[in-house]
């Protein structure tokens, strides 16, 4: 505690003293004294006891605070001040245990009155500061914790009354304002600021109350030598004037405290700042810790607003962004422009060295992105490697210009990841922002469509968007399909089908009955319409997944409801599975959930899964397939022979069937290749201990020749069309009682496979 906060609490404490109870201690100990006057630490009466009136002593003690300024920090020895010929002051410390001078004693006598000898008068002067002593001292201590216990209230305020819990960006502008003002104006700082150097962002507040300091100069030290220091300690730093730091302060004087701000992988990410006159109080062990929760409460606020990886504004703030500057453009009928960046093949990246290798590519394209734009653009992390920019007052011309020099930077990045070098790109998507734009979400979408584009024409290259560009309306039709998507799996619009798979040659009347399980979508007219139109979407915007797991649990919905379990438990139901849901971490933990929720037995499931989807991660595919099989589960691999090497990888696959692809189906009968590869393939499959089925059996002739090459079964519109799954399973369960009474009187039953699957 400083010198001048201790007098402030002793001279706090001496007029919280009552002392009428020591008047008649001071009545006894000196009789016959003119006045005993308790003074303050500068000589200002406090209380005083005497014979006739104030006028009896004031003029002696302030003749004796004009020769003796200091006379209260005399300590605890007695001095003798002659007043005037008649009188003379005897005067004293009154001292805390440590002998720490807390006020003054002040004892006016007449020099005739011999009944006040020098020692007794000193040995009452003694027990009468002994006395005040311990009561001030007491008084101080209990002064002293309450106002601790208001400064730790106040600052409790403070922190729980400033608001970090942020959803949007101008709130998280408005939260941080607000940090900083509130944090200057309870530490009474002449300058508070939070600087994020890397984001270019300072948010200052100026104490109009405090003494004056040059705020540029502040700025500039707090943005430089104080950020560095800071940054690379990690820890807070505290200038009072001393001389450790004044290779940074130079000649300027002030008082400074700046503490790190950290995100959540514990990175600096800015600083809190608090300045001061030379002359304030010194900033303190407390403030420090005061300060650094504030921190926390900074860094709360910026980390939905800023992204950690990056530095860059998250879509909040870009959003914020683009909705200010369409008001403008609308009102002023300018024109800006909208970039949107992504980052090319950055998933390969990811899936081979592993997504720290992504991020430091992410922070390095970000880097070139940053310093291929002015200070007023601005620039966002969208997601993943995306990145959105918008240039105000630029046309697209100027935009597209713009583009290519971000391009062209990111090109010239020489990225290696354990000793393996990838090549770096991005394609660039430009769209306008004109005075008619709909709205952000239209300009955003235009953007990326236009993004889109770049790459579907090979990558590493800008493309503007234009409304007659036959590309970008393709991809718009895609982007609509995208809530369409979403708003059929939110109320149920999908609809099972069903379609028979027979079995065929010596297997016919004995062999195992099929039904395979297509998707249907119900339209805005009453129809339903196939995978064909909406299965590309859903794709590009990965809601395969979700779309396979309303399939699985609607399909189990349905069976348990409509099967009794005798006839469950003697099929086989067999569901296609898209690669992303394989590629789905969490899509065996669901599938394991809805069977122990449905109760099916899983040896009744069968799981199906195109060639294409298992050649692209053949690995992943098979360690899926392995601990599924291990369950129960069975599986079957649909189009195959699609490939160039099907037959090379079809041992490594733990399937059950083989789905022979129907482009080689449908010219069997006419074809003598197509027959060959029929035959190639059911072969193999015969040989590994696998069964057939042939796609697209369109004619009879069709179904002749798959006799005759053994195949087991046959799908196509000349066994059976699709009808809703409902009458398929009406249709079913009577054609497996009909068997079950054949087989109580020596027939043969049939076990049924039903193949769900999302296409068509």
């Amino acid at each position: 505690m400083t010198n001048a906060k201790k007098e402030k609490q002793f001279n706090q404490a001496l007029r919280s003293i009552d002392y009428s109870k020591y008047g008649w201690l001071v009545r006894a100990g000196l009789r016959g004294a003119l006045a005993v006057v308790v003074c303050d630490l500068e000589g200002h009466r406090v209380w005083a006891l005497a014979q006739n009136s104030q006028n009896a002593y004031a003029p002696a003690l302030t003749a004796l605070n004009h020769a003796v300024p200091d006379w209260p920090h005399t300590g605890l020895g007695i001095r003798r001040c002659t007043v005037s010929d008649n009188t003379s002051a005897y005067i004293t410390s009154i001292c805390d245990a440590s002998k720490t001078p807390m006020g003054g004693l002040f004892v006016l006598v007449e020099n005739s009155n011999k009944d006040l000898e020098y020692n007794a008068l000193s040995s009452s002067i003694h027990r009468i500061t002994n006395v005040l002593g311990v009561d001030i001292a007491k008084q101080s201590e209990l002064d002293a914790m309450g106002d601790e216990l208001l400064q730790r209230y106040e600052e409790l305020n403070l922190i729980y009354n400033t608001q970090d819990n942020i959803k949007y960006f101008d709130e998280g502008q408005d939260a941080l304002r607000n940090l900083v003002k509130r944090t200057a104006e309870y530490l009474d700082a002449s300058i508070c600021m939070v600087t994020m150097a890397e984001r270019k962002l300072i948010i200052p507040h100026v104490n109009k109350a405090s003494a004056p300091l040059d705020y540029d100069t502040v700025l500039q030290i707090s943005r430089s030598e104080v950020y560095d220091q800071v940054s690379y300690r990690k820890t807070p730093m505290v200038h009072n004037g001393d001389a450790e730091h004044r290779h940074i302060f130079g000649d300027f004087d002030c008082k400074m405290l700046a503490v790190p701000i950290f995100d959540e992988n514990n990175e600096v990410i800015g600083t809190i700042v608090l300045a001061n006159h030379i002359d304030a109080e010194d900033f303190t062990g407390s403030d420090k810790k005061l300060i650094g929760l504030m921190a926390h409460k900074a860094s709360r606020i910026i980390q939905v607003n800023y992204d950690s990886l990056t530095g860059m504004m998250t879509r909040n703030g870009f959003e914020y962004h683009l909705e200010t500057a369409l008001y403008v453009v609308r009102y002023k009928q300018l024109h800006h422009c909208v970039l949107n960046i992504n980052i090319d093949r950055l998933h390969v990246l990811n899936d081979t060295s592993g997504h720290h290798a992504g991020d430091e590519l992410i922070k390095r394209v970000s880097v070139a992105i940053r310093d291929s734009l002015g200070e007023d653009d601005v620039v966002s992390r969208l997601g993943g490697g995306e990145f959105g920019v918008l240039l105000c007052d630029q046309a697209i011309e100027f935009g597209e210009a713009a583009a290519e020099r971000i391009r062209s930077e990111v090109a010239k990045i020489e990225f290696s990841w354990e000793n393996k070098r990838s090549p770096v790109s991005v394609s660039i998507g430009v769209a306008p922002m004109e005075p008619d734009t709909q709205s952000i979400i239209s300009l955003l979408s235009y953007a990326e469509l236009a993004c889109s584009a770049a790459k579907d024409l090979g990558r590493d290259r800008v493309q503007l968007y234009q409304n007659d560009n036959t590309m970008l309306i393709r991809r718009q039709a895609q982007i609509h399909w995208l809530g369409r998507l979403h708003t059929a799996l939110r109320e149920d619009q999908f609809q099972l089908f069903g379609q028979p798979i027979q079995a065929i040659g010596k297997d016919k009347g004995k062999g195992k009955k099929h039904t395979e399980i297509l998707l249907r979508l119900a339209d805005d007219k009453d129809g339903l319409m196939s995978p064909a139109e909406f299965i590309g979407a859903a794709e590009r915007y990965n809601l395969m997944p979700a779309i396979d797991r309303w399939v699985v649990r609607n399909t189990l919905k349905m069976l348990m409801a409509n099967l009794p379990a005798r006839l469950l438990n003697e099929s086989t139901w067999a569901i296609n599975l898209s690669g992303q849901t394989i590629s789905d971490g969490n899509f065996l933990k669901f599938i394991e959930e809805e069977v122990e929720r449905t109760g099916i037995n899983p040896s009744c499931l069968c799981f199906e899964i195109t060639e294409t989807a298992a050649v692209t991660n053949i690995r992943k595919v098979t360690k899926f397939m392995e601990q599924m099989k291990h369950q129960g589960f069975r599986f079957s691999l649909d189009d195959f022979g699609t490939g160039l090497s099907s037959f090379a990888y079809l041992k490594t696959l733990p399937v059950d069937y083989l789905k022979i692809d129907g482009e080689f189906v449908k010219e069997i009968a006419t074809d003598r290749v197509s027959a060959s590869m029929v035959s190639a393939i059911h072969q193999i499959a015969k040989e590994m201990g696998l069964q057939t089925i042939a796609e697209f059996v369109e004619n009879q002739a069709i179904v002749d020749k798959l006799e005759e090459i053994g195949v087991n079964y046959a799908q196509g519109y000349h066994l059976g069309k699709p009808g809703p799954l409902m009458e398929q399973l009406v249709d079913f369960t009577s054609g497996l009682a009909v068997s079950s009474e054949a087989k109580s009187s020596g027939g043969s039953a049939e076990d049924t496979i039903v193949h769900l699957q999302v296409g068509g």
